[in-house]
């Protein structure tokens, strides 16, 4: 995957969350401050690290409930069209 189809993915990001917000609210708290960090051979790699709104020790418990993940990828699916894997950093 080139930077242009992670830029496109970044411009329809909006609508993904939008998406997302219609499936799960809590979903959508969870991923909202995500950062889109790549997209490389079907991987989306989001990062919630932001040092002005984050303590860089707090951990986040987004990898670990599958059902607010697959919402996600779901949500991206139903936008893009495009099947992905997520990877959080």
């Amino acid at each position: 995957m080139s930077a242009a189809e992670l830029a496109a993915l970044k411009a329809q990001w909006n609508d993904v969350l939008f998406n997302l917000e219609s499936q799960s609210r809590v979903a959508w708290l969870l991923y909202f401050d995500a950062r889109l960090v790549s997209f490389e051979d079907d991987v989306l790699t989001i990062d919630f690290s932001d040092p002005q709104r984050f303590d860089q020790d707090q951990t986040y418990p987004i990898n670990t409930n599958v059902r607010h993940r697959d919402a996600l990828l779901a949500a991206v699916t139903a936008i893009t069209g495009q099947v992905i894997t997520l990877r959080i950093v």
